[in-house]
């Protein structure tokens, strides 16, 4: 056998052996790109669209008055949407807690593990509204309390926030008010499927 031959043998054995791990390594690379959520997010590398505080706001640390207790008051694995404000409701209140209930109605058969509030710190008559408004809650120390652990949290996040809370009393993940209802739908779905008790 010359040394051409030889050359050649190994080069084939070579390649069959680049062929076999590309065969077994592409699924296992696209298995990560999908599960990581690099194909889904546009190759941005990241699974939600909200903020996540870190660490969780726990609600049993902050003053919150009776007519917020219905907040600490969630069934296992349900979750709240709160639009969280330093005034009372305004157009801006009134708009976004209708695409936060708009939200709720199209996520599906998990709707019924969804709750929408308004918690603001102070209580007016909001606007004329054309739908029925969620419930409003007044509670101006506990909205100061979250505006101040947003701020020492995030930096320069500022109320209003959507704001999503789950049962355990946990302040999650956070959203300025104009963020894409399709955004904070992607992340309310991520999350009931995550924590449903099965």
């Amino acid at each position: 056998m010359t040394s051409s031959s030889t050359a050649s043998g190994l080069k084939r054995n070579r390649g069959i052996l680049l062929l076999i791990a590309g065969l077994f390594g592409l699924p296992i690379l696209v298995a990560w790109l999908l599960t990581s959520g690099w194909v889904e997010m546009g190759g941005r590398g990241q699974l939600n669209h909200g903020v996540f505080i870190q660490p969780a706001l726990d609600l049993e640390k902050l003053p919150l008055a009776p007519g917020s207790q219905v907040l600490r008051e969630l069934p296992p694995a349900d979750w709240a949407m709160l639009y969280v404000g330093a005034g009372s409701c305004d157009d801006l209140c009134v708009r976004t807690l209708h695409i936060l209930a708009t939200v709720r109605s199209v996520i599906g058969n998990e709707l019924t593990r969804v709750s929408v509030f308004g918690l603001l710190a102070s209580a007016s008559t909001p606007p004329v509204a054309q739908a029925p408004l969620p419930r409003l809650l007044t509670d101006p120390a506990t909205v100061l309390a979250i505006d101040a652990a947003l701020r020492a949290r995030g930096g320069s996040v500022a109320l209003p926030r959507i704001v999503f809370l789950d049962w355990r009393g946990q302040l999650m993940m956070s959203f300025a008010p104009d963020s894409p209802p399709a955004d904070i739908k992607q992340d309310l779905k991520r999350l009931l499927k995550a924590s449903a008790i099965r």
